[in-house]
């Protein structure tokens, strides 16, 4: 039979792990988050336009939802400015839409189509 002394430092022992076990949880949890954010943005939204039907791409993408989809450094999010410049440079083109009744600007980018 165990004296209270020992259940209490058995308990005491327990806890004391479950907390080193959450903590370092939660440290490389942050350490994947800064590392995400830290990557260059050309990668990680070429990585995201991977993941994206081809149907969706082919209608237009909004530049406030890749925006959202993205995490930056900026806000939280990404930098508008810079994620235009990298969309331009993995070939894509935003096409205006300044016609539509139901909306009073539109800006949606699309795969460029290069013709030779």
């Amino acid at each position: 039979m165990a004296s209270y002394l020992e259940t209490i430092r058995a308990r005491c022992d327990e806890l004391t792990e479950a907390q080193t076990k959450s903590a370092s949880i939660a440290d490389a949890q942050a350490t994947a988050q800064w590392t995400e954010r830290l990557t260059p943005l050309e990668d990680r939204l070429a990585k995201l336009l991977a993941t994206i039907p081809n149907e969706i791409k082919s209608q237009g993408l909004s530049l406030s939802a890749l925006r959202t989809m993205l995490a930056g450094k900026w806000r939280g999010k990404c930098h508008p400015g810079e994620l235009g410049i990298a969309l331009r440079r993995l070939g894509y083109e935003r096409r205006r839409n300044w016609s539509d009744a139901s909306q009073s600007f539109c800006a949606l980018w699309h795969k460029s189509v290069v013709e030779k």
